[in-house]
């Protein structure tokens, strides 16, 4: 059981690219828009500024729609201009903050671990999620890092 921390997160830049898939075919898709990222910020000559991250904007009908990204400076809003990219923000407010261990495959523990205790503080879920990796490619998935952020609507 993964421990769990309300935080207050604060917007940060970042690229993105959007896709639509099946819960099946989410690990070729995020797969793919990450190769698909890291083409056109290595083509633009930016440098993420931190850790892969996933924002879950839709999920529901065995289909989901998420951003695949990397954070990235201010200052290099311009350089992507242009890009095909999607430019924006992460987050901003309060959510609850968990840490997986494990494989991607069991993640859904973690969310429903996160839920519970958002019911036991009294906090609604919003719509959408956010994952950080931190783990580089190639860690046994026994081992793999994943930060999950899910914001709230609510007082703690």
């Amino acid at each position: 059981m993964p421990d769990f921390e309300l935080v207050s997160m604060s917007p940060r830049p970042y690229a993105y690219v959007s896709r639509s898939c099946t819960l099946p075919q989410i690990s070729g898709a995020m797969a793919a828009s990450f190769e698909a990222l890291s083409e056109a910020l290595s083509k633009a000559r930016v440098l993420p500024a931190g850790p892969p991250l996933a924002h879950y904007r839709e999920i529901g009908d065995g289909k989901v729609t998420f951003d695949a990204g990397f954070p990235i400076s201010e200052d290099q809003f311009l350089a992507l201009r242009g890009s095909g990219l999607g430019l924006g923000a992460t987050a901003a407010g309060q959510a609850i903050k968990a840490l997986h261990i494990g494989a991607y495959e069991r993640l859904s523990d973690t969310y429903a671990a996160v839920l519970d205790e958002m019911r036991t503080r009294g906090l609604d879920a919003t719509d959408d999620m956010w994952e950080s990796y931190l783990s580089p490619p190639g860690t046994p998935p026994n081992e793999t890092a994943t930060e999950v952020l899910w914001p709230v609507r609510g007082t703690a």
